[in-house]
């Protein structure tokens, strides 16, 4: 049984997902475990803090207690160690947790903390630094521009529709070109995906696997608000694969091109630029589940 664990929390929460939090912790205590907790709220603060507690040798977990921007940068830091990564998911989509099946209850986390099993998955690489699960290229980066400028952030997953909203009204459509080993091609607005599922819990990439070293490729061609607004209608009911103008592929890797400035995200958060270079990394990361999945590919 772990009893020795890192915490790195995003205070950056809303009061529902804040008891969540505490109740997480006060259950921890209770089972007689160690903690040692580290708050940071900005990017790159949890990566430098996860990989100092990882080398450290002390602790059985590292855990990434905020969401998907919080896990993305303790996944960074712990990168290739030994020390695997556990998640009490308090942001807003928490797209990753959801993906891994993590419970939300306060007694399941705590349990799965303490007890859970470990799954060795590969990661995505893009431009030489790992991501966990997706990058969005145009109008869905637009939006998470749109949202983390708005301070929407405290309304929870509400507060997504009207960033969407938004970057429908303002966002340009431009042309961006992709290569993938399978070939190449030009869309406006590009999603690489090692989820199933995206913000809001909805259906993406019903083949996408983290146990696989590869990826799911949407692209979305045509340009304007109406055709945007006709693809986001098929993603709200899990079905953005069969909408007009949209491509599904899996690749081992992807490069795309367009203007320096077309919004890019990053596992939820504004990181990078074009062009882009996405493949797999070189180093794997262990993950605490309540259990592996059956059939999973990815585990040591």
């Amino acid at each position: 049984m772990r009893t020795r664990f890192c915490i790195i929390h995003n205070p950056n929460a809303g009061s529902e997902t804040r008891r969540l939090y505490d109740a997480v912790l006060s259950r921890l205590r209770r089972s007689g475990s160690h903690i040692e907790v580290i708050e940071t709220a900005r990017h790159g603060e949890g990566m430098t803090a996860a990989e100092a507690a990882a080398k450290s040798g002390r602790f059985h977990a590292i855990v990434a207690a905020g969401g998907d921007g919080t896990v993305h940068d303790v996944a960074e830091g712990i990168l290739g160690q030994s020390t695997p990564l556990g998640i009490i998911p308090v942001g807003t989509a928490n797209v990753f947790s959801r993906e891994i099946g993590l419970p939300r209850s306060p007694e399941a986390l705590a349990s799965t903390l303490l007890e859970g099993s470990e799954w060795t998955i590969p990661v995505g690489e893009v431009n030489g630094r790992p991501f966990l699960f997706v990058v969005g290229v145009g109008f869905d980066a637009e939006a998470v521009r749109q949202f983390e400028s708005k301070g929407t952030r405290s309304l929870g997953r509400t507060g997504l529709v009207g960033p969407v909203l938004r970057a429908l009204a303002s966002h340009r459509d431009r042309l961006l070109r992709m290569e993938t080993d399978r070939g190449v091609t030009e869309a406006r607005w590009i999603i690489v995906t090692r989820t199933k599922r995206y913000a809001a819990n909805l259906m993406l990439a019903p083949e996408a696997d983290l146990g696989e070293a590869q990826f799911q490729v949407l692209c979305m061609k045509g340009s304007g608000p109406l055709m945007r607004l006709a693809q986001l209608s098929t993603l709200a009911i899990g079905r953005l694969r069969f909408g007009p103008g949209v491509t599904l592929e899996t690749a081992a890797w992807v490069k795309i091109c367009g203007e320096r400035d077309v919004p890019v995200q990053i596992d939820g958060e504004i990181l990078g630029e074009l062009p882009l270079d996405i493949r797999t990394h070189s180093r794997k990361i262990t993950l605490i589940l309540p259990h592996v999945p059956s059939g999973c590919k990815g585990s040591d």
